[in-house]
């Protein structure tokens, strides 16, 4: 497999390098840039099959060089890796392959790749029997039936990821959006717990527990396994009825407000 690594920190090139071997094995061919229009240029002969590429770079940043490289390579099948998940939107909308944050795992690459590797194979957009409402009240539906969430906030833990659009959420900050008047922290903690069970309870029922991703600190969903309004809206082109954002957002969460704000001056 050929891929392509720009990033303008030699630190971050090797570490990112170093994964990929161990994701995909020492005979992948790797070549890494530093400088965005040089990488440009030689994707011309080299015509990788993944691009892992920073955001902040100077000169060309990676939202450029990902626009640029759509235009060319069609086909191109971009992963953006970066320390800052405030440009997921825009990653969104450029329709970008996958966006990881740093340092990126092993398990990471891995998941990554292999999606991209189904769905290359099939041609098209792989089935996603999963479909998460987000315009008017959040709800979440497995071939749709109803999927059932036996505590409601396992449901709302499931809506704030959902808002993350794939980046890690903290544990305090799930804490700090479930439970916004408790003081008890280690309380918190225990139901956090307790409500993290429930979800993966209520995803293994359809078969779709990989969805949520927990490592150490962190919590979050492989946003590749489902099929989302929020997210169809984002990536913009051309959208059903149901896929239109007319003003509400998860209506029944109050932390869902500063969500629909962004989202009513994305439309404006």
């Amino acid at each position: 497999m050929r891929v392509m690594i720009v990033d303008d920190e030699r630190l971050s090139v090797a570490s990112l390098e170093s994964t990929i071997k161990a994701a995909l094995g020492d005979d992948t061919e790797i070549r890494s840039y530093t400088n965005p229009e040089a990488a440009l240029e030689a994707m011309e002969e080299y015509k990788p099959e993944l691009i892992f590429m920073d955001i902040e770079m100077p000169g060309t940043n990676g939202l450029e060089l990902a626009d640029k490289v759509k235009k060319k390579y069609s086909d191109a099948h971009i992963i953006f890796v970066t320390a800052y998940s405030d440009y997921a939107l825009p990653a969104w909308r450029l329709h970008v392959d996958d966006y990881l944050l740093k340092p990126a795992s092993k398990e990471d690459v891995i998941r990554t790749v292999s999606h991209i590797t189904a769905t290359s194979a099939q041609g098209i957009t792989a089935d996603k029997r999963l479909r998460l409402q987000c315009f008017g009240k959040f709800e979440a539906f497995y071939d749709g039936v109803p999927v059932v969430f036996k505590r409601s906030r396992a449901k709302e833990m499931l809506a704030y990821l959902v808002c993350a659009k794939g980046a890690g959420v903290t544990s305090g900050e799930l804490c700090g959006v479930l439970w916004d008047n408790a003081t008890d922290i280690q309380l918190k903690k225990t139901y956090l717990r307790q409500y993290t069970a429930s979800l993966r309870e209520a995803l293994r029922e359809c078969g779709m527990e990989d969805l949520l991703i927990h490592r150490r600190n962190s919590y979050s969903i492989d946003t590749n396994m489902v099929d989302c309004d929020y997210y169809n809206y984002l990536k913009g082109g051309d959208l059903s009825g149901e896929d239109m954002f007319h003003g509400e957002f998860m209506t029944q969460y109050d932390w869902a407000e500063e969500f629909t704000g962004q989202l009513t001056e994305y439309l404006d």
